[in-house]
């Protein structure tokens, strides 16, 4: 059992058949086997070894998969990390999980001297040049990809071997690594595909980064896994979205609401052809049924919403390609997943009732990677608290109620609110800081901050954006400050600020 394995298969089938388009590039199956096989073997020369962990921080590009999928022939452990992180940021998660080769793009590397384990010679650094000039302490990727001899072996797992981690930031505002195994994420490759109807004949076009995980097994590994084609874009750009759809006649893509919205917005000046489209999925956040009627109309195919998270890896419920929508649903829980909804007093929700949505923990991730307190309180019982709150219809079509406790999401990233808070209280002149997501015509939400200044301080609006700007990922930017004193904020009775009626203020 390993996620490579259908890749092989599907090689067999169809050597000749194109598998990747990547910008001039069209690789075929067996040349995907034997780039794969080529990393592979440098993976090995390094002394890396079944277990061992293998972190990538690139951005789209045909490279990302030979070393995702050596990766998982070897038995390795994966773990991409966001290319838009700063350096403390992507060296926590460097120390947290300790891979022993980072393979990144040469612009990524900016910062390699300042990482920890590359400054004790703990972890060896692979660069993919654009140029010839590979960084100091670094090997490049082109002798790397030319170890001898090349390596053909394929690692067999068990059930319970992981295959990657999915970084998401948790409630203590540090991130948290969630572990998969094979079986896993087979189940959920072959549960999807199966429900969505995919076959080989599919051209599945991905912008979304692979570096998320449900981007990733929703685009590369579902298209692989059937034997389909894959159309990466480094990252969107509408008009050639539109272009890359007709040229390669794509049957499928996701993307967030604000990828949908600007396509049928860009799309009314161009001459375009969605004929080939079956369906694009919609995941990150509901649109609103009156913007996806007028996209469906206009484009002429079906949007399905669905619904997932790093913990479940792809997708635990989804709208039927061919069935009618049901208002702003995120469709039926898929057959190979259990879901309950729990009340605050403990007992199932009925028909109609709120309830927190668990999911069985034998389709969500294994653990955290070295935070067993936290996925013992995750896992409780076999079921994986998800903190959403949702809603089953009379048709047990799922509706999402509110979102994962205080998470804000913009343009499709997840932004923790306390993550931000704990940045910004790092500065002598905050006492307090509390931030919510406000809306956004185009993002959909984005942070804004309420600060208290220390007794004794003065801080300005201008102040709090700066820290945020040079502190925090773009995506996690502040949008908007809010100087206040400590009585503005609604309390509960231990104090803590009570962010559904702070946002009530708006």
């Amino acid at each position: 059992m390993n996620i490579y394995d259908p890749v092989e298969t599907n090689a067999l089938k169809y050597p000749q058949k194109t598998a990747i388009v990547d910008k001039d590039r069209r690789i075929s199956y067996e040349t995907f086997i034997d780039k794969v096989n080529r990393v592979s073997s440098g993976l090995s020369s390094l002394g890396l070894r079944k277990g061992d962990r293998v972190a990538l921080l690139m951005h789209n590009h045909a490279d990302f998969l030979f070393c995702f999928y050596a990766s998982m022939k070897l038995g390795l452990i994966y773990l991409g990390i966001n290319i838009m992180l700063k350096k403390d940021e992507v060296n926590y998660i460097i120390n947290d999980c300790k891979p022993k080769v980072l393979i990144a793009n040469k612009e990524y590397l900016t910062f390699l001297d300042d990482l920890d384990l590359h400054k004790d010679g703990s972890m060896k650094v692979v660069s993919i040049n654009n140029d010839e000039n590979t960084p100091e302490g670094a090997i490049s990727y082109e002798d790397f990809m030319n170890t001898q001899p090349v390596n053909t072996f394929t690692e067999d797992l068990g059930k319970d071997d992981i295959a990657v981690i999915g970084y998401t930031s948790g409630t203590t505002g540090f991130p948290k690594g969630a572990t998969h195994t094979h079986e896993n994420i087979l189940a959920h490759l072959d549960g999807e595909s199966n429900f969505l109807g995919f076959n080989s004949e599919d051209v599945i076009l991905a912008a979304l980064p692979f570096f998320q995980l449900p981007a990733f097994t929703c685009h590369p590994c579902s298209a692989f896994h059937v034997g389909g084609k894959l159309v990466i874009h480094e990252k969107f750009e509408a008009v050639n979205f539109i272009n890359a759809i007709k040229e390669e006649n794509v049957t499928h893509f996701s993307g967030v609401p604000t990828i949908l919205q600007m396509i049928y917005s860009v799309s009314r000046n161009m001459d375009v052809d969605f004929s080939s489209v079956r369906f694009a999925k919609c995941a990150g956040a509901p649109l609103s049924m009156p913007l996806r009627e007028k996209i469906e109309k206009a484009l002429n195919f079906k949007i399905v919403h669905a619904y997932g998270m790093t913990e479940i890896s792809l997708t635990a419920a989804c709208e039927a390609v061919n069935a009618p929508s049901k208002g702003v649903s995120v469709g039926h829980i898929l057959p190979y997943v259990r879901v309950r909804l729990v009340k605050e007093d403990g007992t199932l929700s009925k028909i109609g009732e709120d309830g927190e949505i668990h999911i069985g923990a034998e389709r969500t991730f294994k653990s955290y990677w070295n935070k067993p307190a936290e996925t013992k309180e995750a896992l409780e019982g076999g079921w994986f608290r998800t903190g959403d709150i949702g809603r089953f219809d009379d048709e047990l079509h799922l509706h999402i109620v509110d979102r994962k406790k205080d998470m804000i999401i913009r343009g499709g990233f997840n932004i923790f609110p306390v993550e931000l808070e704990r940045v910004l209280l790092e500065d002598p002149r905050i006492q307090e800081a509390s931030i919510i997501g406000i809306p956004h015509e185009r993002l959909g939400e984005v942070p804004k901050a309420y600060i208290v200044a220390e007794e004794g301080e003065t801080i300005t609006k201008e102040d709090v954006l700066e820290i945020s700007r040079t502190k925090t990922a773009k995506f996690k930017a502040i949008e908007d400050v809010e100087i206040v004193d400590a009585s503005f904020f609604p309390r509960n009775a231990l104090g803590k600020v009570m962010k559904v009626k702070l946002k009530k203020r708006l």
